[in-house]
C-alpha cells in the first residue's frame, strides 16, 4: 500500500470530497453574455499587443 492511500477513511467516504461547491450556483453567479462579445475584448488586446510591440521595437 502507498502512502498516499494509506490512512484513508474508506469505511467513511465523504461525498463532499472532491466538490468545489456545495449546491449549483453556490459560489459562482450564473452570467450570459450574448453572442459576438468575445470578439470586442479579444481584438483590443490584439491591438494593444500590437502597439506596445512596436513602440518597444521601433521607439
Amino acid at each position: 500500500m502507498s502512502d498516499a492511500s494509506h490512512g484513508l477513511p474508506i469505511h467513511r467516504p465523504d461525498p463532499e470530497f472532491g466538490r468545489s461547491y456545495g449546491r449549483q450556483g453556490d459560489a459562482v453567479p450564473q452570467m450570459t453574455i450574448s453572442r459576438g462579445w468575445w470578439l470586442l475584448p479579444a481584438f483590443l488586446g490584439g491591438v494593444t499587443g500590437w502597439v506596445f510591440l512596436f513602440k518597444a521595437l521601433f521607439f
